[in-house]
């Protein structure tokens, strides 16, 4: 008798948690469309740029540029935007705007704002060095030539202050001139 007032104890508590989850599941479940719908409308609505985490990344030797294209950005109301220490691989003629799922929108918004032509998913590679931030500028020698720099890799860019954390510099700190 008292295994089975156990058993029927064990069985409630069971029952009145699985009955919770079968409620949830049966509201999740109405509220399913919706949130697939809402989960889609980030690729196709891009967020208010004062939302949107950028980090740019310098793939040239032009001291500043990062800096210079973060900058930009925040004067355009990306105030999250900032630029990264982290040196990209290869050398970069092309700026690239890459972009994290489910923030092509996103991207496209700050390629049109520094008037990129070229959006792409983000590459492994660039993904280790972005952060928290959903968008990642690869500053080309296009970017470089409006600054009058070279087009060669850079060796890095010190962070340009606040912005998107964890983009790769401890210190926050900026070098004069940049």
């Amino acid at each position: 008798m008292g295994v089975l007032a156990i058993v029927f104890a064990v069985s409630a508590l069971k029952g009145g948690g699985s009955a919770k989850p079968i409620a949830t599941q049966s509201s999740s479940a109405s509220s399913e469309a919706p949130a697939t719908s809402s989960s889609k409308t980030p690729s196709a609505v891009a967020s208010h740029p004062s939302e949107t985490a950028v980090v740019v990344l310098n793939g040239t030797s032009t001291p500043g540029l990062a800096h210079h294209l973060a900058s930009d950005l925040q004067q355009g109301g990306y105030t999250l935007a900032a630029a990264s220490a982290g040196v990209p691989p290869g050398t970069h003629a092309t700026t690239v705007v890459e972009y994290t799922k489910g923030h092509r929108a996103d991207a496209k918004a700050v390629a049109k704002a520094l008037n990129v032509t070229q959006v792409q998913a983000i590459e492994s590679t660039i993904a280790s060095l972005a952060g928290s931030a959903r968008v990642v500028v690869l500053a080309g020698a296009d970017q470089a030539s409006q600054l009058g720099g070279g087009g060669a890799q850079s060796n890095g860019e010190p962070a340009a202050g606040a912005g998107a954390g964890g983009s790769g510099s401890a210190t926050g700190e900026s070098a004069p001139g940049q």
